[in-house]
């Protein structure tokens, strides 16, 4: 899966400041996937940390999942995409 764009939506949360809920879609011409990530101890809200966390909690479930922990998929991006921390 060649991927040229990550988006993240980030779920509002009220119980605390520190947890961060978010929808990170990972796409490519031919498909989407879409992870939800729950981070308990998250960098504060709107920070570049935050994101880096989150894309590195979706990267972590991407590379789970049946088709790419056995090796039938590769994951490759965009370059560029992956800001550095967060890397595959």
């Amino acid at each position: 899966m060649y991927v040229n764009a990550i988006e993240i939506t980030e779920i509002p949360s009220e119980e605390t400041p520190e947890r961060a809920q978010a929808s990170v879609a990972f796409l490519s011409y031919e498909r989407q996937i879409q992870v939800v990530c729950d981070l308990r101890e998250a960098p504060a809200a709107a920070t570049f940390k935050r994101k880096v966390a989150l894309m590195r909690d979706a990267l972590r479930q991407l590379k789970r999942m049946p088709e790419f922990r056995a090796g039938r998929a590769v994951l490759e991006f965009q370059p560029g995409i992956l800001p550095e921390g967060a890397q595959a």
